[in-house]
């Protein structure tokens, strides 16, 4: 049983309060809801409970990442003692007293402090709390929160406001204190705070029984280069800026105290540019791994050759770093006829990944039908423009080869269309209409061709010719059909990998700006 009120004394408390009465249910967190409010990175949201019952004092972790410790052991749930530590995570850390404990400590440091040095240790004491927090939050948000709540403790202020400022110098994120409270900048205010920063140091004003307190957050840049290049500052930064209230009292603020909060701003500075780059890499990962997981989905989407008995297929597609919207489709129809396709949403990223998707998708489900060429794009079409509220267009080059080897082309402004002739020669066949997913009404003429045993025919997105080298020339659709020229009695693969190959040596070792995707079939005659 315990002979009074618990009170929970900050050990470690990282920019939590240094005293903590427990009545009742005390909750513990990283969130600003909580009872007991710690800004720390290692403390989760909803960290543990703290209940005061019948005399009776326990503490309840709530499945912290970080753990609950009493006395340096990790716990579940356990009743608290007169003298027990209780630490949240790996540096928080509160001793558990009584009042009545705490009043006849056998040492306490504050009856051995003159009064005068108070206030100076109390203050050395908040920057050290502060510094440590500051170390460990790398959350943005947990990171102004800090800063703001030990500027108001250092200042003796009643209110206040931090504001970040982006490159272009427009409001980012701003904290106010009282939490929650939208602080409205007067025009007194707001011309002290834009003076303070076009400026770049600190300045006080006092008007009607208040004082105002505004310093600028300011990190130094240094250039980019050899260390002897980076050992001066070759800019400084303005980040944003702090502005404090409080009460009138006597001359004005103490310059010990504006200089300790000017000590505060310079490493509040530093950890703001911290977390910032901190969130920005955080999201660059997110987006990298959402672009890695679209790669991983567009290749499970695309199929595997058909086997046909009158023609040998190669397929293959190379994405660039950034996520692009090829696709290559590959169906033996119901009627027993070839379809081959190869195609490029227009843009990058999740958004053509998607699109292509969509269109992959559409292909499939278009070719099970008994229906012509030409319809089967005027279908695409509709569908597109019915499901595509980004105004992405898809252009399309698209064949039917019978086994009798009667070739149908239909090309929605993409690559020409390549035909191989077993004898020598290349064959041409451009774009027979407009692209797909943007015109209403728009048509497609059908090209016939026919393929005699031994040739082939290449279909290839715009990444092959588009393949530049260091002089920004790229290789063109002249550079492809001289390849191609040259493998005219090649087997598919061997085509295919000869012309990457000689995108590849176009880029001279650089990677592709966008996806490269080929289709290669060779028509092995009726009766094969």
């Amino acid at each position: 049983m315990w002979p009074a009120e618990p009170l929970l004394v900050a050990r470690n408390a990282l920019g939590g309060p240094a005293r903590v009465p427990v009545s009742g249910t005390l909750r513990v967190g990283r969130d600003q809801a909580n009872d007991l409010a710690l800004a720390e990175a290692t403390v989760s949201r909803r960290h543990a409970r703290i209940v005061w019952r019948d005399g009776r004092l326990e503490v309840e972790d709530l499945g912290s990442s970080g753990g609950t410790f009493v006395n340096g052991l990790p716990i579940r749930r356990q009743e608290l003692r007169p003298g027990d530590r209780l630490r949240f995570g790996p540096r928080v850390e509160y001793e558990v007293v009584t009042e009545e404990l705490r009043a006849t400590s056998a040492l306490d440091l504050s009856q051995l402090i003159p009064r005068e040095e108070k206030g100076e240790l109390r203050q050395l004491q908040t920057l050290l709390d502060v510094a440590r927090a500051l170390n460990a939050a790398t959350v943005l948000d947990e990171v102004l929160q800090v800063v703001l709540q030990a500027a108001v403790r250092l200042s003796g202020a009643t209110r206040g406001l931090l504001v970040l400022r982006d490159a272009e110098g427009n409001r980012e994120a701003a904290q106010a204190f009282p939490p929650g409270e939208t602080l409205a900048l007067e025009a007194t205010a707001g011309a002290l705070f834009e003076r303070v920063l076009d400026a770049r140091h600190s300045e006080t004003l006092k008007i009607e029984g208040r004082e105002l307190i505004a310093t600028p957050l300011l990190v130094a840049r240094r250039p980019l280069g050899s260390g002897q290049d980076a050992s001066f500052i070759g800019r400084v930064e303005i980040l944003g800026g702090l502005l404090l209230e409080r009460p009138l009292r006597g001359r004005g603020i103490p310059r010990e105290t504006l200089a300790v909060v000017e000590s505060l701003a310079a490493d509040a500075a530093t950890a703001i540019d911290s977390a910032r780059l901190y969130r920005e890499a955080r999201d660059k990962a997110k987006i990298e791994h959402e672009m890695s997981m679209a790669r991983t989905i567009q290749a499970a989407l695309l199929p595997l050759p058909p086997e046909v008995p009158f023609a040998e297929i190669h397929a293959q597609s190379e994405p660039a770093r950034v996520v692009g919207g090829d696709l290559f489709h590959l169906h033996q129809r119901p009627d027993g006829e070839l379809s081959l396709a190869v195609g490029d949403v227009s843009g990058k990223g999740v958004s053509a990944a998607l699109l292509m998707a969509v269109a992959q998708g559409m292909l499939g489900l278009l070719d099970e039908l008994p229906q012509p060429l030409a319809e089967l794009l005027a279908a695409l079409d509709r569908g597109l423009r019915a499901k595509n509220p980004g105004n992405r267009f898809l252009t399309l080059a698209a064949v039917r080869l019978a086994p009798d080897g009667t070739l149908r082309i239909a090309n929605a402004g993409h690559c020409a269309v390549r035909i191989l002739r077993a004898g020598g020669g290349v064959e041409t066949v451009p774009a027979t209409g407009p692209l797909l997913g943007l015109l209403p009404a728009a048509s497609w003429r059908i090209e016939e061709r026919r393929l005699a045993a031994g040739d082939s025919l290449v279909l290839y997105s715009d990444g092959i010719p588009e393949s530049s080298d260091a002089g920004d020339r790229e290789l063109g659709e002249e550079g492809v059909e001289a390849a191609l020229a040259s493998l005219t009695s090649e087997s598919p693969e061997a085509v295919g990998t000869a012309l990457l190959a000689t995108a590849a040596r176009h880029r001279e070792g650089r990677e592709a700006e966008d996806d490269v995707t080929l289709v290669v079939a060779r028509y092995r005659g009726a009766g094969a």
